[in-house]
């Protein structure tokens, strides 16, 4: 198995389970976010604040029933769900995103909606 199809994987599972410490060990201290192609996330600090809220109040899970790699890439078809702790109501999506190696970790991971 590839280290980018591994540590897809991997922080799947820590997402699902809401370890942020096992989600954020995945990702490059120098980790970027892109929300398409808008830069929304740079470095590991603000990449465990933006997940910080999701994980301590909110319930939520995702799957990946396809996943697609090349070398040092990764994409994954996700479909997500998320509980708003406020009222309770439940929303959910199918995302596309992808993951890039960098020094053994995710270091780039890109969204598309």
């Amino acid at each position: 198995m590839s280290k980018i199809v591994e540590l897809a994987g991997r922080q799947l599972d820590a997402y699902n389970n809401a370890d942020l410490d096992a989600f954020v060990a995945c990702y490059h201290p120098a980790v970027r976010v892109f929300d398409g192609d808008t830069l929304s996330v740079e470095g590991i600090e603000s990449f465990r604040e933006r997940y910080r809220t999701l994980f301590g109040e909110w319930r939520f899970g995702a799957t990946v029933p396809q996943r697609i790699h090349l070398n040092d890439h990764c994409v994954d078809y996700e479909e997500w769900w998320r509980i708003d702790p406020s009222n309770g109501e439940r929303s959910e999506g199918r995302i596309l995103v992808r993951y890039e190696l960098r020094d053994g970790l995710i270091g780039t991971v890109q969204f598309f909606r």
